[in-house]
């Protein structure tokens, strides 16, 4: 692809700014359209976190969670992406600050499974025997005395947990950072509503915005998150996109908090880098109920009424130090998964049947994939193809695949 033509990415969330910033790295200079600003959905109000991969491969199989996956599916299909954005981040965040001036806020910590029963504990002692068994060996087992000389004020009822490394930035400053480096490199960001597309055979050639403005193009790249199934639609290619309204809350404790997370049954609480704690309590139910009860089709994303009570309480439950906590926000946002009953597999790459149309879906975990999904569609767009070991995963995730 020449470098002197126009690549239009709807979207300034993280999967269109990796994009961009991908493509500028390439000599690629790109055209970002967005309708609000910078990160403001959804990529600006994520947990944000990096998980271990290998941890993917035993969340798949466990029938409750919303991580499960039917028997013909695997995270092994697309645990490329999930590498790529772990072992790329940590030079991506110095990249990010020298280019485009954002400290994303980059960190790496322990983050532990607890058990609070019996059945928890042998739970999780199976999880880290199947890692380790399988070579992923930065997983240890932690004891409940060792726990409590991190955390003090732990509930007694704690037994140990599982300890994994995990990896996380800022959101919004993440985004940003893309945003402003891929600027800083030649890439342009305008504020617009995309409207429709102009097109001749197969190729897209103009996108049309709500002003009536009509810009040329010779290549689009659709990341408008939970509405890519809209946006898709207007070519008559519609990419189907199951909606979820995902919440949490922000809080900052009342003295230091260790650079320790910690997960389980009752539901999240991440330390961040900057002092603050991210909550998120369980859902309970089945994962059909979570996912078609946080449902939005109508892409209403009010946050729900009474959800800050139940996620403190969950999170004082585990550790009562943070009754005393303030509360710093209510954040969530539409998040873009996949139909049931695969609702975490992503869509990446070219759409079907447009030769210079392409499209990033990513379920839940969109900042952690973003880094490897701007990478590609990054060489698909200038090159036409994907790196040898990303050909086997494009043939699973390609948009429209059954």
């Amino acid at each position: 692809m020449s470098t002197n033509r126009e690549v239009i990415i709807i979207g300034a969330g993280a999967m269109g700014c990796s994009t961009a910033y991908h493509l500028a790295r390439k000599g690629v200079a790109s055209h970002i359209i967005e309708k609000e600003s910078i990160a403001a959905r959804a990529s600006g109000k994520a947990w944000a976190v990096l998980t271990y991969p290998p941890l993917m491969r035993v969340l798949e199989r466990v029938p409750d969670l919303p991580f499960w996956l039917p028997e013909d599916e695997s995270y092994a299909h697309w645990l490329y992406l999930f590498w790529s954005g772990y072992f790329r981040m940590p030079d991506l965040a110095l990249d990010l600050k020298e280019r485009g001036g954002i400290d994303i806020e980059f960190g790496k910590m322990p983050w532990t499974l607890i058990a609070m029963s019996e059945d928890e504990e042998e739970e999780l002692k199976f999880m880290k025997s199947f890692l380790q068994e399988s070579g992923a060996h930065e997983c240890e087992w932690i004891a409940s005395d060792d726990l409590r000389s991190v955390f003090p004020g732990i509930n007694p009822h704690v037994r140990g947990g599982v300890s994994l490394p995990q990896l996380q930035v800022e959101p919004y400053k993440y985004t940003l950072g893309l945003a402003q480096s891929a600027e800083s490199m030649g890439a342009e960001i305008s504020h617009g509503e995309v409207v429709g597309f102009g097109a001749k055979g197969d190729r897209i050639t103009s996108v049309k915005l709500a002003s009536g403005r009509e810009l040329e193009a010779d290549a689009v790249v659709i990341a408008t998150g939970a509405r890519n199934g809209t946006t898709t639609s207007w070519l008559g290619t519609e990419i189907p996109v199951h909606p979820v309204l995902v919440e949490c809350i922000r809080i900052r404790p009342p003295k230091s908090f260790p650079n320790h997370s910690l997960g389980g049954h009752f539901g999240q609480l991440l330390s961040r880098v900057n002092g603050d704690i991210i909550l998120s309590a369980s859902e309970g139910g089945s994962r059909s109920e979570f996912f078609e009860t946080m449902a939005r089709p109508d892409f209403d994303a009010t946050l729900s009424e009474g959800l800050i009570a139940r996620t403190i309480e969950a999170a004082i439950r585990v550790l009562p130090d943070l009754k005393d906590a303030k509360l710093i926000e209510h954040r969530g946002d539409l998040l873009a998964y996949s139909p049931d009953p695969v609702y975490n597999k992503p869509a990446l790459g070219r759409l079907p049947d447009w030769e210079n149309g392409y499209i990033a879906t990513e379920g839940s975990n969109g900042i952690h994939l973003s880094v490897g999904a701007g990478q590609i569609l990054a060489d698909l767009i200038v090159d036409g193809r994907v790196s040898c070991d990303a050909r086997q995963m494009m043939e699973h995730i390609r948009p429209g695949k059954a």
